[in-house]
């Protein structure tokens, strides 16, 4: 746990989905998480064993990311951040306070590598709807029932450039990473809790290859049971399964991969995965000798870059603004 840097911990996301309707069923009703406010054309969700107002936020409207929120370590933190990142050219967008249902000031930038992200410090805690005083909502109400939302996976082409921006900017730590012998950085996994990771970059795979993509956003589970039963409920309701079961080398995470069918987003629902503790933690790094290995533990095979249905991303910015690639920039792992 980085206990010095400017923000704390991934608080949620607010994703855009051109149909409003069949993602709001597939987060509430198979994921199973809870409805807590709407607001116009926003609608707030959060898990069971989340203590802040809400985790997900969905908007109407063409497939992309409004931000990815993350906590301010402080209120005094918030400050000193905006005024680091306009010292660093970063053009940053002050929100009041109730722009967004239970938040207070925050501000919003985009980071070099095109991912929009948000920063607050005041939240207002979730309703009690629990009889257990230190959880706040009904686990196992419906769908496949996960505690919190746990990390997103990012995109971009340069990731080393983006792997400083969140360690230079933001105080995240690289946990673990992905650099072959004779190339570039091209994943990292990064935390500023004692999670492996609440932050994973990679380069955004051929086609695409392009700057402000997200690759899956997840949701962690009690145990590998919820996961398994989390498959024959997305199964049986007809969601894309990406890949599934399995456990990651790389993390050490049970999981399944699905497609919101709304926006096209990728979900990853996994139970287990590390947490560092050790303050002298050196981060692991893979290479082309060990990465199936790093990617897949137990399970399916799985590598980046092969062309198989994990290595398209979905994009922040709606299709048609997007950020191009930069020239001279290959992806792939070997």
């Amino acid at each position: 746990m980085n206990r010095t840097a400017p923000v704390c911990k991934l608080g949620h996301v607010q994703m855009t989905t051109p149909d409003l309707d069949s993602s709001l069923h597939f987060f509430r009703d198979l994921v199973g998480l809870d409805v807590i406010g709407e607001d116009g054309d926003k609608v707030y969700l959060r898990a069971w064993n989340e203590i802040d107002h809400h985790s997900l936020v969905l908007r109407e409207g063409a497939t992309g990311i409004d931000h990815f929120g993350l906590r301010a370590s402080s209120a005094e933190h918030l400050t000193a951040l905006a005024g680091d990142l306009r010292a660093h050219g970063v053009e940053v967008e002050e929100v009041a306070a109730g722009s967004e249902l239970g938040q207070g000031d925050a501000i919003r930038f985009t980071s070099p590598q095109g991912h929009p992200w948000e920063v607050y410090w005041e939240m207002e805690k979730g309703r009690q709807d629990s009889n257990l005083l230190n959880q706040r909502g009904k686990a196992y109400l419906r769908g496949s029932s996960p505690m919190h939302l746990d990390h997103i996976n990012i995109a971009c082409v340069d990731v080393a450039s983006g792997e400083a921006f969140l360690a230079d900017r933001l105080g995240f730590l690289r946990r673990e990473y992905v650099q072959p012998t004779d190339g570039p950085v091209v994943a990292s996994w990064m935390s500023v809790t004692s999670q492996i990771h609440d932050i994973a970059i990679a380069m955004d795979p051929p086609p695409s290859l392009k700057d402000g993509r997200l690759h899956h956003i997840s949701y962690i589970h009690q145990d590998r049971s919820d996961v398994l039963r989390a498959g024959e409920i997305m199964r049986d309701a007809g969601v894309t399964i990406d890949l599934a079961p399995g456990k990651h080398g790389i993390s050490q995470a049970f999981f399944f991969y699905v497609k919101d069918p709304g926006s096209g987003h990728r979900v990853e629902l996994f139970a287990g995965g590390m947490h560092v503790f050790d303050t002298d933690w050196e981060p692991v790094r893979w290479d082309e000798t060990n990465i199936e290995t790093g990617m897949v533990w137990v399970g399916p095979d799985f590598l980046p870059g092969s062309g198989g249905p994990m290595d398209p991303t979905t994009p922040c910015t709606p299709v048609g603004e997007e950020v191009p690639a930069a020239a001279g920039i290959e992806a792939g792992v070997a």
